[in-house]
């Protein structure tokens, strides 16, 4: 390079690192801080740089070479630049170019020709950045001081996501929604977002809402530490941030909050003391009722102006947590809003203007490293799968929703209880313990059989229970089959535990899950459901079944983090790596398809977008207000209700006893309804002061009678029963389908690389060339960086599971279950080369005395002896020359030189790989 272009490379750094995007002046991109190359002026000539902030000219920067003292020449050039720019150019004051700096890579000098056109220059440590010298000339820009973003230190997904926001902002747009897989740094993203904003732009105050408030205290600490700044100064030494726990936390630099708290502050309400993680459990259940709850109105005397907040960021949007309380977003209308989520709904889209800035979902992470794969393993058991019974003379105990046991009573009569059933209002003692047990019997044989046994330190697990009573429930079983491992036939104090509202403190209880190494298993119910990053997790245990697709892909990414294999050690001292993690399917969660929720559809009269629940649907009823999507609506949960009963022996007495009591059915009454409505023939629905009386007499029959109200309530809130029927297991094991997706991958890889890695050529073209260790170690790397799952004994366990002829023999856990060679066996088994799949170290001695007999091979008892042990390296990993043998083993290469000699050694190395490593 030239000496000016050494000096060039210099100031481009410093530009750089000012905040200056460097561009030449075709590349120029409007509404961006940037530096314009060469930059055209009048008379034709050119500008080193020529500096931009909201499309304006800001600044001259005269750049020469690192000799050049920048003397009053230099000076004299830029200043003429200063006063002589394209009249096309926008300028920020009237023919005139505000600031002049000049530089040479080692030095910078500036002058602002407003305030001193004569004076002197000052020599600086450092370039101006952009809102540097919007400060300098008395300027304010909405967003023209934000500097560029180093991508340094981010992932790919979350700088271009942030890219994207402040183009939008720039572009005038409001809403923006960021989809990012679990793990992939969602509230990273936001803080670097919020302090760009606050820093340089006009941006006063930020609202980050997140869904539930032990998310809350976890971002509060996100965002403290948060330290890329320009002084790398932490957040919170800047920055006001507030958990709104009161009324004054709200005027914070950044506030952090459930909308349920802001709704309570903006409507000038006192903050409940109310047990946060009980209220979070209210706020995140598993409810069969999935209707909206009628919007929230705020009232006339609100306590906070509309722009009390000028940025809002949304965690776990897809929460839909703006459908209920849409009313208080839109309060802030002129907010710019950012939606994060991991699990995007058509209601999220609709929200945000279906205005995606950024899209990088779980398989994208997991290619990337950035979180782990999963595997299904099936616990079924009759129950489960084919239902239970309740017989006559058996007693049952019922408990209510709430968890509190009713008196028991004696079955009259055989009732038999379906598996939607038992998850959704039966509970079974006795199959929570054979799962549970199955569940413990798999872990050192299925799963994890590499790993040294050692039930104080099982993997990591979180099992998710239908509710608080179901989780305690979970906890008394595990501890009562888990007490065998232990000497004292006692389960340690902390080995299991409950993160549910009654539990105590859910903050400190995710943290010793994540943290302590006596912590194994929690049960939850929703609390760790999403969100909650604990990295060492191994297994996601499912015994609720889910049927939201958002929820369940939420929650079966608690346990998708990826962790540096000392982090995980430190907490479960037998592991060796995390490479997946297990989701232990006891309901059949991953084997049904699951709902997503549709954007809400047009007004049902009462108000906005509101479904109301049946409690307030029957009081709006019974004041008159019958129009059809009232109707309509009573007639869907007259109908649901009927049918979950109807054929239901275990509660089918409940609707008998409401036709008894009352003398009509609640299908009647929804045929009745949906008859009418159907038909046209109910006269239109004009107001609710209007007499409307044929629709009020085609409900007259629940409306006018309060007892049948109230059964009809009562049904639709449910029972639990507790049977005490016994259960078994009747299958336990990966998940067939899972198998077949995983091997087609396998299959394909292997299909699209036949030519391209050496390994696969040799054994798919058939050629007599022996497979090397070499070959090996690259066929391993490449498959691995393909799928980290891509092991031999993941692979080989995969084929089996799908073995319904005999052809896959069981891989023996007691051998080296990921010697490199069962690839070969593995490959000549995909590629069909073999139709049978078997270890190669199976009948491994054979193949040995057929090498030593072979053609009347005469070999010494001490030659013998040393290509014995030469061959138990090559049955494990392939063909190794001398060389390399040398590097494994010194001592055995000099016995086996001085016996052989080099030239004989080496042909006699090839020809026992022949033997050892032919097809099984």
């Amino acid at each position: 390079m030239t000496p000016e272009e050494k000096a060039r490379v210099k100031i481009d750094k410093q530009l750089r690192n000012a905040g200056w995007d460097i561009v030449s002046r075709d590349e120029y991109i409007p509404s961006n801080a940037l530096a314009v190359k060469e930059a055209l002026m009048q008379g034709n000539k050119e500008s080193d740089y020529l500096l931009f902030v909201d499309d304006r000219a800001i600044a001259v920067v005269e750049a020469k070479k690192e000799e050049n003292s920048l003397g009053d020449i230099v000076a004299a050039q830029a200043e003429a630049y200063s006063k002589n720019p394209q009249n096309w150019y926008p300028l920020w004051f009237d023919g005139q170019i505000p600031l002049v700096y000049l530089a040479n890579g080692n030095k910078i000098y500036f002058k602002n020709m407003l305030a001193d056109p004569d004076g002197d220059y000052v020599e600086l440590t450092e370039m101006h950045s952009p809102k540097k010298m919007l400060q300098i000339i008395g300027k304010k820009s909405e967003y023209g001081a934000l500097p560029r973003i180093e991508k340094r230190g981010l992932r790919d997904c979350q700088y271009d996501a942030e890219v994207a926001l402040e183009k939008m902002l720039k572009a005038g747009q409001k809403k923006a929604l960021a989809v990012l897989a679990t793990g992939s740094g969602k509230t990273y993203l936001a803080c670097l977002a919020t302090y760009r904003l606050l820093n340089y732009t006009s941006t006063k105050r930020v609202l980050f809402l997140v869904d539930r408030n032990n998310l809350a205290r976890q971002t509060e600490t996100e965002f403290s530490l948060f330290d890329r700044t320009e002084k790398q100064r932490p957040m919170s030494s800047l920055y006001q941030i507030n958990r709104l726990k009161k009324v004054d936390d709200i005027n914070g630099d950044i506030v952090i909050s459930t909308i349920q708290k802001l709704f309570t502050v903006l409507t000038g309400q006192s903050i409940s003391e109310e047990n946060e993680d009980k209220e979070d459990e209210k706020l995140f259940s598993f409810s069969d009722d999935d209707k909206k709850e009628p919007e929230i109105e705020l009232g006339n005397d609100l306590k906070l102006p509309p722009d009390h907040f000028q940025f809002i960021i949304i965690d776990e949007c897809h929460r839909s947590i703006y459908g209920k309380w849409q009313s208080v977003l839109n309060y802030f209308k002129d907010a710019k809003i950012l939606g994060l989520t991991a699990t995007p709904t058509p209601e999220a889209e609709a929200f945000f203007n279906k205005n995606r800035i950024e899209e990088y979902t779980y398989d994208d992470s997991v290619v990337d490293g950035v979180n782990v794969p999963a595997r299904v393993y099936r616990i079924k058991t009759n129950v489960t799968e084919h239902g239970g019974t309740i017989h006559a003379g058996d007693i049952v105990r019922d408990i209510s929703k709430g968890g509190v046991e009713l008196p028991s009573y004696v079955a009259e009569e055989r009732m038999d209880y379906s598996t939607k059933q038992l998850n959704r209002s039966v509970i079974n003692p006795s199959q929570i313990k054979e799962v549970v047990a199955a569940y413990m019997n798999s872990i050192y044989t299925d799963l994890y059989p590499d790993r040294e046994e050692n039930w104080k330190y099982i993997p990591k697990t979180l099992i998710f229970a239908k509710d608080d009573n179901h989780a305690t429930q979970i906890v008394n079983v595990v501890k009562e089959v888990f007490k065998e491992n232990f000497e004292d036939g006692k389960v340690p104090e902390k080995f299991v535990q409950k993160i549910t509202y009654s539990a105590g403190d859910s903050n400190a209880l995710i943290r010793g899950l994540r943290t302590e190494k006596d912590f194994r298993i929690a049960v939850t119910v929703t609390l760790v459901a999403t969100g909650t990053d604990v990295k060492p997790l191994e297994v996601v245990f499912f015994m609720n079944d889910v049927q939201s697709e958002v929820l369940y892909t939420q929650m079966k990414g608690r346990g998708c983090r990826v962790i540096n294999d000392d982090k995980l050690k430190e907490v479960t001292p037998n592991a060796t790596t995390k490479e997946c993690f297990y989701i232990i399917d006891a309901v059949g969660v991953t084997e049904h398809d699951k709902t997503i929720p549709k954007p809400t559809g047009t007004s049902n009269g009462n108000g906005g977008n509101k479904i109301l629940k049946l409690d307030q649907l029957l009081e709006h009823l019974a004041h008159g207000e019958v129009n059809d999507d009232n109707l309509a609506l009573l007639r869907d949960y007259c109908a649901t209700i009927n049918n979950r009963y109807e054929d239901n022996p275990l509660f089918d007495r409940h609707l008998n006893i409401f036709i008894s009591n009352f003398g009509f059915a609640p299908k009647t009454l929804a045929n009745a309804i949906n008859k009418a409505l159907s038909s046209g023939s109910l006269p239109e629905y004009i107001s609710i002061s209007a007499p409307n009386a044929e629709r009020k007499s085609l409900i007259h029959c629940l409306i006018s009678n309060v007892e049948a109200r109230k059964k009809l309530l009562e049904m639709h809130r449910g029972y639990f029963a507790v049977a005490p029927d016994k259960d078994k297991i009747i299958y336990k094991g990966f998940s067939k389908e899972t198998a077949r997706t995983f091997i087609e991958s396998f299959e394909k890889y292997l299909s699209e690389n036949a030519d391209k890695i050496e390994a696969l050529r040799i054994i798919y073209n058939s050629e007599d060339t022996v497979i090397t260790h070499s070959m090996l170690v690259e066929l391993q790397d490449k498959l691995l960086s393909e799928n980290r799952l891509f092991k031999p004994y993941t692979i080989w366990s995969n084929y089996k599971l799908l073995d319904v002829n005999g052809n896959v023999e069981e891989l023996d856990k007691k051998q080296n279950m990921n010697a490199l060679t069962h690839l070969i066996q593995l490959i000549r088994f995909a590629y069909k080369k073999s139709n049978n799949l078997r270890s190669l170290l199976k009948g491994y001695s054979q193949r040995f005395t057929l090498y030593c007999g072979q053609n009347q091979r005469s070999l010494t008892p001490d030659q013998q002896e040393i290509m014995r042990q030469i061959a138990d390296y090559i049955i494990n990993d392939g063909y190794i020359d001398a060389v390399e043998l040398n590097a494994v083993d010194t001592d055995l290469w000099r016995k086996a030189i001085t016996s052989f000699g080099a030239p004989a050694l080496t042909s006699e190395m090839i020809e026992l790989s022949k033997f050892i490593l032919k097809a099984a």
